[in-house]
Formats: C-alpha cells, structure tokens, sequence
C-alpha cells in the first residue's frame, strides 16, 4: 500500500554556508525529533541552482527559506520570491537575513512572505524556524482538505491523500464497523468513517449501494440486468436496482473515453 501523506516540502537559499549548515541541521533535527511531516528538499548558495531544482508548477506544497542578499549574484532573495508568488499563492515563504531594513522591498512586491527573521539572533532564529514550519504544516494540511481534486481522510492523527482521479471506490468493511476501505489506482487502505459523509463531502462519487461509493470515470462495464458494475481494475461491484438507472445515466455524462462507452450494456 502507497499512502499519499501531506509533506510540507523545504528549499533553503543562503549564501553563507555556516549559517546554511546551521539552518539545514536545526530544522532537520526538529523534524526528526517531533516526528513532522516535512522534509529537506534541496540546501544551496546559489540563486539560480535553486531555481533550476525547483520545478514551478508543484510548488503549493514548498517552504523556501531565503537569504535577501546574495553577494555576487544578479539575482536576489526577493527577485527569486516574486517569482514564486507569481506561480503560487500558497508556497510558503520566509526571509532570513541581515537586511531588515529591506522589509519595505519586500512590501512593495506583493510578496506576503510567513516570516522575515534577523539572522543576527540566533536563539530567535531557531525558534521562530519551529514556529514557522509548524505553522507552514498545517497550513498545507488545510489547502489539501479543501481541494476538490484530492480525497483526504485519517488515520490516528496522520492525514493521508489520494488524487481524487485515481480513486476507484469506496465500501464499507464488511463485518467492522465504522470502518471504510479504499481502492485506488495504486493503493488500498482502510480508514474509520462514514460513508454517508464521505458521499456529501465529494459529491463526485456515485453511490450504487447502501455500501459502495464509486468513481463512475473508471467503470469499465454496467450488467443492467445482473445488477454489477466493473471497474477499470476488473472488480466487480454490486448495484442497486433502485440505482441502475441512475448510474447508467452518470456513465453516459462521465469524461469516459469511447471504447469504455461502448461496453455499456443490458446483457440481456
């Protein structure tokens, strides 16, 4: 089983390399200590290696820890975060520097950074690092419970996400209750709920029985007449007869390629 959990992705840009060594230790220790969800991605000295690392388009999911000032190089902290704002309004992002006088820059370019910390106090330093990423972690955890193209559910305190695409179906565990199993495209888990919840919260999923929910996009064959319904993986689900109809319906208005079309059917 592959589990999709939220992790909170770290770009760290400083130019100073002790001080890079100190932020790079101090947070990967944290993370270990307190068992965050989070990672280090890629440390560097260098403005235009971090961009070249960073792919643009997958970037609502990042933490970036710039330094302002990079001696020797055309482009700056700043320019480097107005770039990423430009892609994203949800990567976080936090300046760590020696320049707060350059607060009003940052102002002015719209950037709304998390953080903006003078690097001279240390003790500050590291503190508000273990406040930002926590901060920064369930931030991200709240975007993913609110993005229609992800299914999320729990398991104890960990959130775990599925893309809502590669979601097959949903059913009730037989013979537990209060308990859920999930069958993806990659994976299968079973997690507590409920599944009349589930169906009012991803309005999507098509409920063909009191305990399936499905995904009509990866059905692969209706039997009208034996009341089944195949799935893209071959499982084979049970149907309603109040349902039939309905779902024959919602297959017909699916983004289903035609060759899958075509294989409805009555079997009579």
């Amino acid at each position: 089983m592959t589990n999709h959990q939220t992790m909170l992705k770290i770009f760290i840009l400083e130019d100073n390399a002790d001080f890079l060594n100190f932020l790079e230790s101090t947070l990967r220790n944290y993370i270990m200590i307190e068992a965050l969800h989070a990672e280090i991605k890629f440390t560097t000295q260098s403005a235009t290696d971090l961009l070249d690392a960073v792919d643009l388009e997958e970037i609502n999911d990042c933490l970036f820890l710039l330094d302002i000032d990079i001696p020797g190089s055309s482009v700056s902290g700043i320019d480097i975060a107005t770039i990423l704002r430009k892609k994203s309004l949800y990567a976080d992002i936090m300046f760590i520097t020696s320049h707060t006088e350059e607060a009003l820059s940052i102002l002015a370019h719209k950037i709304a950074p998390l953080d903006l910390i003078d690097k001279s106090v240390l003790f500050e330093v590291e503190a508000r690092l273990r406040s930002n990423i926590v901060y920064a972690i369930k931030r991200l955890k709240a975007c993913q419970l609110q993005s229609p193209r992800l299914f999320n559910y729990s398991i104890d305190s960990n959130l775990f996400t599925v893309i809502l695409d590669e979601l097959l179906y949903i059913q009730t565990t037989p013979g537990i209750s209060g308990t859920l199993e999930l069958h993806a495209e990659r994976e299968i888990a079973t997690f507590p709920g409920n599944l009349k919840e589930v169906s009012l919260q991803y309005p999507t999923l098509f409920r063909c029985h009191r305990s399936i929910l499905l995904n009509p996009t990866h059905i692969s064959k209706l039997d009208t007449h034996g009341r089944f319904v195949y799935m893209d993986n071959q499982d084979k689900l049970e149907v309603s007869i109040r349902r039939v109809s309905a779902l024959r319906q919602v297959m017909m208005t699916a983004n289903k390629p035609q060759s899958a079309t075509n294989d409805l059917s009555n079997d009579a």
